[in-house]
């Protein structure tokens, strides 16, 4: 499952790594080395890929991996932004700056699963990821899974999840990358990372500050003698480290250790009242270790995570409120697969618990809540290749178990045949489901102890369609999906003062799904079209109070259309980006007889790539909104109207040299 790709040699001598870690610390990697033939014999890097898990036992399923050059152009944003821009996942923002969560073919934001490096890091206290935190900088691999995968990923995975990785190269030497951009609402933003590549050790180290007044412009409609308004108390800060570490114990045993923190402080602007005192800081602190052990027919994968995430809310208007969420998450799986001939065994197992502490103060009363879950999992996958690997079939099951509710027997089967060279179809059912959040079993008051977990049947199919001729390439892809949901958890007025979750609606989600991506390249010149499409309906199909009139709706804030156009041109060193976002109506009431009006957003980006020797230096500016539309994808929280940014990213590269006495592993490039 290793497949080692040697690249080309580089140029002349080591410079002292003592002085190269001084410059760093000051940002400015001046030194350039003259630029000399080279004719050395020397040894090909390598690069160790290893397929992951959904590669190997979710074939059967649509799935979209972003290139390195769309992870390039989104290295100043979160994650949101790259998932509203370049995918059909309906992308729900509280405001800029502000909280966002997900819609995946229909589902609630906590319908997403979220996983880094194959660990789920979702906030089990509030059941949802906020990916308004989360840089994309920092991860060089993201993909997406669409559609149910509980049987694999556990909770939470029903409408789809995320993937965030980073691919770890050996033997690359020294890299070191600083980043800087101004922008609007007195936006800056900077980060800066050095990778140290050894034949032995990785350390790839990742540090970012981002600050902005965020007090921009937007036109009240409903405001007719005064339109023109802006928002207030609405500034962030975000600070955070990623630090890696890879060890190669063996030629076929590899340890990994990742440490991440971030930090994110807020202020909540009120766009409908008074001014807001509202302030919210999120503290996440994630470890991760997994040892991997790859020999022969064998891979197993023991994996180690310790994640503390910390939620302060703070509003000094509303009766000097004050509360802490702590949320303490330990986890702990053994994943085993073993190949033989055409066929792939998957066995493991999962140990998961969480420990929450909730505190809440205000001007009347002081309280502490503990709550702790354990879960433990098994699961199973088979993947069968017949036929040259043109047919696979796969077959995935889970079952876990709880301290606090039992859990559904979970599954997964599909077919993925290549029809012709050009030609793919797939077809897939699975089985999901979603364990009630903490807050849903313990808030106080109101939280509800009963619930059972949320159950989902899907099934979903499609064609993929590859062609390559010289220099143009064409990806068109199509996908049908048909998903029930029972027992989904929705909170309700109670005959008390507060609200109670209950297990009470069904929703039945269906709809298409397209990608187009056209592609021609020849010598300085590369023209890229990629267009992604949606239809989802999804409504309630059970009345949920005495006076309901939503069966047969569309559920709130989830669009039936959504679609995105990319086109990229790109000219020896300059490249410009051009995205077009369209967004339906989001109906904002269960019964559909208010809704948003859909909104058509442009974004530009161009830049200009200059390289010489070891350093390469672009200079990039975004035009976001360029239409100025005024618009909002939640009810009374306006998005900013035209806005900018620009920057400048540098980075140094000084490949490590080696020799080698094996002819089979040295190449002879001349430039």
């Amino acid at each position: 499952m290793r497949e080692m790709n040697h690249f080309k040699l580089h140029k002349s001598n080591y410079s002292n790594m003592y002085v190269w870690l001084v410059i760093y610390c000051f940002l400015i990697p001046f030194k350039i080395e003259s630029q000399t033939k080279d004719t050395t014999l020397h040894q090909l890097q390598e690069i160790i890929i290893l397929q992951t898990k959904q590669q190997q036992f979710e074939t059967s399923k649509k799935q979209t991996a972003f290139d390195s050059l769309t992870l390039n152009r989104y290295n100043t944003t979160s994650l949101a932004d790259l998932l509203a821009n370049q995918s059909t996942i309906h992308i729900k923002s509280y405001g800029n700056g502000n909280i966002v969560s997900t819609s995946m073919r229909g589902g609630n934001a906590n319908h997403t699963a979220l996983l880094w490096n194959g660990l789920n890091i979702q906030n089990t206290m509030l059941g949802q990821p906020d990916l308004s935190i989360v840089p994309t900088s920092l991860f060089n691999n993201v993909s997406l899974e669409y559609g149910g995968g509980s049987a694999i990923w556990g909770s939470g995975a029903i409408g789809g999840s995320i993937h965030l990785q980073n691919n770890t190269s050996f033997n690359q030497g020294f890299k070191t990358k600083l980043q800087m951009s101004l922008g609007s609402f007195d936006s800056r933003k900077i980060n800066s990372g050095v990778l140290l590549s050894y034949q032995k050790i990785v350390s790839h180290t990742n540090i970012y500050y981002n600050t902005c007044e965020n007090n921009y412009n937007y036109r009240d409609t409903t405001d007719k003698e005064n339109p023109s308004k802006h928002v207030a108390h609405a500034n962030y800060t975000s600070k955070g480290l990623m630090q890696e570490l890879s060890f190669r114990i063996t030629s076929f045993q590899k340890l990994n250790i990742r440490a991440w923190y971030n930090v994110v402080n807020r202020n909540l602007p009120s766009f409908t009242g008074a001014q807001s005192k509202k302030n919210q800081v999120d503290e996440n602190l994630k470890f991760n270790i997994d040892w991997n052990y790859s020999k022969r027919n064998l891979h197993s994968v023991i994996r180690i995570g310790y994640f503390n995430d910390q939620l302060n809310y703070n509003d000094t208007l509303a009766n000097y409120s004050f509360s802490n969420n702590t949320i303490k998450t330990i986890i702990i799986e053994s994943d085993n697969t073993y190949k033989y001939k055409n066929h792939q065994l998957n066995l493991g197992a999962n140990f998961t618990n969480y420990k929450s502490v909730l505190f809440s103060a205000s001007k009347n009363e002081d309280s502490s809540y503990y709550h702790n879950l354990t879960k433990i999992a098994f699961f199973a996958a088979y993947k069968l290749s017949l036929f040259h690997s043109k047919l696979n079939y796969n077959l995935v099951v889970r079952k876990e178990f709880t301290t606090q509710t039992e859990i559904p027997f979970t599954g997964n089967t599909g077919i993925h045949y290549q029809l012709i060279k050009q030609l793919a179809a797939k077809i897939n059912a699975n089985s999901s489901f979603r364990q009630p959040s903490l807050s849903d079993l313990y808030w106080h008051p109101g939280g509800n102890p009963n619930l059972k977990p949320e159950e989902s049947y899907e099934m979903d199919g499609g064609l993929e369609f590859n062609y390559s001729k010289n220099n143009f390439s064409a990806l068109i892809e199509a996908t049908y999906f048909n998903r029930h949901t029972t027992n989904w958890i929705i909170w309700l007025p109670s005959d008390k003062s507060y609200w109670t979750p209950k297990n009470i609606a069904e929703v039945y989600s269906r709809g298409t799904e397209s990608k187009t991506e056209l592609t021609y390249f020849k010598k300085d010149v590369l023209i890229k079209l990629t267009i992604n499409t949606a239809y989802v309906l999804s409504t309630n199909q059970q009345n949920t109070s005495e006076n309901d009139n939503s069966v047969g709706r569309q559920l709130i804030y989830t669009p039936r259309y959504n679609g995105q156009a990319t086109f990229l041109i790109k000219y020896k060193n300059m490249s410009i980006l051009y995205n077009n976002n369209y967004t339906g109506y989001r109906f904002t009431t269960t019964d559909n007889t208010s809704w948003l009006n859909p909104y058509y957003i442009a974004n530009v980006k161009c830049s200009y790539n200059y390289s010489f020797s070891t350093v390469n230096m672009e200079l990039f500016c975004s035009i976001n909104n360029l239409l100025n539309k005024n618009y909002v994808v939640v009810q009374n929280t306006p998005m900013p109207l035209r806005n900018y940014e620009v920057g400048l990213c540098m980075n140094y590269h000084k490949k490590k040299k080696t020799t080698s006495t094996n002819p089979l592993e040295i190449i002879n490039n001349a430039k």
